[in-house]
């Protein structure tokens, strides 16, 4: 995939995620947590963009949908083009005062520019750690900066399957040997994979992601065709210590 140099726009905007944004398009939902596609099970028509509107929208969510991720951040996009912002997310409590001391990290890297948000919006996974974590109601998040990526506002998600070292279907919950990636686009597409590893809280609690452990690096995925992403590294060790355990899942996400 390859990405214009310019960038959008250096601070496009702050504030808590829940304060001065419209909520993101149903694109930006998150998905089940035991779904391996790259955004939403079901893709919402793209957002055409407003003059007057700030590109970039957010809203956090504590607790997903029943069999949903929770602490999601939902990233709308009301332009014609996808991007790939880097973002800047603090932590807040109910009052709205930053939790200082409280650090964000992302499965999906949008803190990084790796996630390529489509028009319509995309959304990433957030976890908290240090003092205070636990009274984190809302983050606030401002756009550092936000490139524009060279990837189709209507290209459909890209599926992952683990598999053994043959290449026959395994579960999720298995040792797998690599994740085989099918791209139904009719156009390349520059993906990554992550597997995260989940907390068990609490009923009412919030589910966290504890490790998300990159497999392999981009990989682009022919149009029409598959690629096979070894399970090596890290990423090996961690599917081989959390296999047959209760709250794992395999991601995959539109990448630079």
């Amino acid at each position: 995939m390859t990405i214009a140099g310019l960038v959008l726009s250096t601070v496009a905007l702050a504030g808590c995620s829940s304060g001065g944004t419209s909520p993101a398009p149903a694109a930006a939902a998150s998905p089940p947590a035991g779904s391996t596609s790259s955004a939403a099970p079901s893709a919402a028509a793209p957002v055409a963009a407003s003059p007057t509107a700030a590109p970039l929208s957010f809203r956090y969510h504590a607790l997903g949908k029943q069999e949903f991720i929770d602490q999601t951040l939902s990233i709308g996009n009301r332009g014609r083009t996808s991007v790939a912002p880097t973002l800047a997310i603090t932590a807040v409590d109910g009052s709205g005062k930053d939790l200082p001391d409280v650090r964000v990290t992302t499965a999906y890297g949008s803190d990084r520019g790796s996630l390529v948000v489509q028009p319509g919006g995309g959304f990433d996974v957030l976890a908290f750690s240090g003092a205070g974590a636990d009274q984190v109601a809302d983050v606030r998040v401002t756009v550092k900066e936000s490139a524009p990526a060279d990837l189709p506002a209507d290209v459909s998600l890209v599926e992952a399957e683990p598999a053994d070292a043959a290449g026959r279907p395994m579960s999720k919950f298995d040792a797998f040997e690599q994740v085989v990636l099918n791209n139904p686009n009719t156009t390349a597409v520059s993906v990554r994979v992550v597997y995260l590893v989940y907390d068990e809280p609490q009923p009412g609690k919030s589910q966290q992601v504890v490790e998300a452990v990159p497999i392999g690096g981009l990989t682009a995925v022919p149009a029409g065709g598959t690629a096979a992403v070894p399970v090596s590294g890290e990423a090996k060790a961690a599917v081989r210590k959390y296999a047959h355990g209760p709250a794992v899942s395999v991601k995959v996400y539109f990448s630079r």
